[in-house]
């Protein structure tokens, strides 16, 4: 069918470097099977995010109750370019009841916000900020910076300007390495959430590690 479309010089070119051209298909299709495998290992570990999101919150409902867990978000971060000097923390999964979620664009870098210090000192860290409001703004964005190095111009890109948190690292199993970050941050103060509860929730971050490992999506 195709004998008169393409000339002898043609088909002898495709016969004399059928190697080659088998070889590049072949590694194309391995790369492209990488590719899903990466995408589909990536889906598996957003799932297994948002389910500790999700059992996080149900258990500060449990032990504090709706009125504070409506004003609560759970977010997961994770440290990207690790091991590097141009690693930073991005938000991965989130769960919160107050409003629609809106995707975090924001990123952190080590020791910037509660997030990137919490990631930089590889400890639990239950913090303080006055409470938003227009009257005491001011006051808001000094000690975001003075405390956690956050610029004004990053202040106003959040959804949300909390002023109670809790960070847990998320360690690589079986490792001491930090895989990311688990922050809970609220727009009211609680004393309720003191270091002994803080400690509860750590203990459950701890019983997700083995879904973490090194090299892992």
């Amino acid at each position: 069918m195709f004998e008169n479309v393409l000339d002898k010089n043609f088909h002898s070119a495709v016969f004399e470097h059928m190697f080659i051209i088998c070889l590049v298909l072949f590694l194309l299709y391995i790369i492209i099977e990488i590719i899903i495998y990466l995408r589909n290992i990536d889906k598996k570990q957003k799932v297994q995010c948002q389910n500790i999101c999700r059992y996080v919150y149900k258990y500060i409902e449990n032990h504090m109750g709706e009125d504070f867990v409506h004003t609560s978000r759970i977010t997961v971060f994770k440290a990207m370019r690790p091991n590097t000097e141009k690693v930073y923390l991005k938000a991965i999964s989130r769960y919160q009841t107050k409003e629609p979620y809106k995707k975090a664009k924001v990123k952190f870098l080590p020791g910037e916000g509660v997030a990137g210090r919490c990631f930089e000192i590889q400890a639990l860290i239950l913090a303080n900020l006055p409470e938003y409001s227009e009257r005491n703004h001011m006051l808001y964005y000094k000690e975001s910076h003075d405390k956690y190095k956050l610029a004004a111009s990053k202040v106003d890109k959040l959804n949300t300007r909390s002023c109670l948190f809790l960070g847990i690292p998320i360690k690589i199993f079986d490792t001491g390495k930090t895989w990311g970050v688990l922050v809970l941050d609220s727009t009211i103060q609680d004393d309720r959430l003191d270091e002994t509860f803080a400690r509860g929730v750590e203990d459950i971050i701890r019983h997700y590690t083995v879904f973490f490992t090194e090299g892992g999506k």
